[in-house]
């Protein structure tokens, strides 16, 4: 067993750092921000992910602080020895829908000062391809180098890193076997790429092949709706039995990696067929705005009443997490309507927070008022359940839902939109 150390403990960081220790690694976690360190140090997990706050109750409950806020705080608490760092930072997107890499880079040059022949950074953020290349050329005291990409679903990611097969990479033999080594640990299946940059790709590829496959449901989706016909049927109906169709049922598409992957890869190829990535993206980006559209068509009175139903990206498996939720851009679009907050309500049985300062209810049986416009954004068991259909059917006059409902809420007709379809 080995000594890892985290460096950024968000989701990514996290779950692996909770899936080493459950094999026997000792780990540590780094990261900048002060919350995440004290909440870490005190055993609190930092979001919802099924087993997360139970591991860490009893996996660390012997230990001191796990916790830092920089490598130099680590080691005046530690004595140094050989380790894998795993930078697991994210990569926001800047105003050029580019990756911000500085970070990456920073915390990079940091690990580097530490390393010696015995140490391996695992890269495990998401980059565009040629950044492990970049990193190795513009920081020479990096020995030993591995990009392993990130492939688990938010709510499963503890199962998954014990079940999904890892992909890894290193600039050197050693850096391969390292990885192996380590990642050999805590799932049965460990496959070497080529390259770095094969590797880079393989999460890029992933991804971005998801968010075309469902672009491509939502554009069905809106072609559906100019025809009168049900997405939901279609879809069913063109997969069954058919293998050659693997066609997605649609839906929002967000969170913190799908809203940004694609953009990635097409920073990675300088072509005009990145627009394919590009269009695809932007469909989704924009799918919500139907939302929207049919509440300005219905019109819009000063005492206008919305319930928003879903605060975090998705439902299934559920998370807490509201990176790159739609619930934003909705919000912010019903104030441009003139509706105000105090007329807007939001339920979501995991998020626990003011969303643009209106608090997130946890239950839909807490409201008893009645609503111009219901909004369904995430498919959340909650939301599927009869009790809830009921509830829409008798508060809320108008429906608006990117997910199949039961055929009962569709007595109005153009009283409502499902772009998710009817069961």
């Amino acid at each position: 067993m080995s000594r890892v150390i985290i460096v950024g403990a968000g989701y990514v960081g996290l779950t692996l750092g909770v899936a080493s220790a459950r094999v026997g690694h000792e780990v540590y976690f780094v990261d900048i921000n002060v919350n995440t360190v004290s909440k870490l140090n005190q055993r609190r997990a930092t979001f919802f992910e099924q087993g997360l706050q139970e591991s860490l109750d009893t996996l660390f409950s012997d230990r001191g602080d796990i916790a830092f806020e920089n490598l130099h705080a680590l080691y005046r608490a530690i004595q140094p020895q050989a380790a894998i760092y795993v930078i697991s930072l994210g990569t926001p997107l800047g105003p050029d829908s580019k990756a911000k890499l500085g970070p990456v880079e920073n915390v990079s040059q940091e690990v580097a000062n530490f390393m010696t022949e015995e140490d391996l950074i695992v890269l495990r953020s998401t980059v565009a391809v040629g950044t492990s290349r970049h990193l190795l050329s513009s920081i020479p005291q990096i020995t030993n180098l591995s990009f392993c990409p990130e492939r688990t679903i938010e709510g499963k990611a503890l199962e998954e890193l014990s079940t999904l097969p890892q992909i890894i990479s290193g600039n050197t033999t050693r850096a391969e076997g390292l990885a192996e080594a380590y990642f050999s640990t805590i799932t049965s299946s460990v496959i070497t790429a080529a390259t770095l940059e094969t590797a880079e790709l393989i999460k890029l590829a992933s991804n971005s092949f998801r968010d075309l496959n469902f672009a491509f449901a939502n554009l069905l989706a809106l072609i559906s709706e100019q025809h009168g016909v049900n997405v939901n049927e279609l879809i069913t109906l063109a997969n069954f039995r058919y293998d050659r169709n693997v066609i997605a049922l649609p839906g929002l598409v967000g969170g913190p990696c799908l809203e940004k992957d694609a953009y990635i890869l097409a920073q990675s190829f300088n072509s005009p067929f990145a627009d394919l990535l590009l269009n695809a993206r932007h469909l989704n980006e924009n799918f919500a705005n139907k939302a929207i559209d049919f509440i300005a068509a219905k019109g819009v009175a000063p005492q206008t009443r919305v319930l928003i139903c879903g605060a975090a990206f998705k439902g299934k498996p559920v998370t807490s997490d509201t990176r790159g939720s739609f619930i934003f851009k909705i919000i912010e679009n019903l104030r441009q309507l003139g509706i105000k907050n105090e007329n807007i309500a939001i339920i979501d049985p995991k998020v626990d927070e003011h969303i643009l300062d209106i608090p997130v209810r946890s239950n839909f049986t807490e409201l008893e008022d009645k609503f111009d416009f219901m909004i369904q954004l995430t498919d959340h068991a909650v939301f599927e359940e009869a009790e809830f259909d009921d509830f829409v059917s008798r508060q809320c006059v108008h429906i608006i839902s990117f997910w199949p409902k039961k055929k009962i809420l569709n007595a109005a007709g153009a009283s409502h939109l499902f772009l998710g379809g009817l069961r």
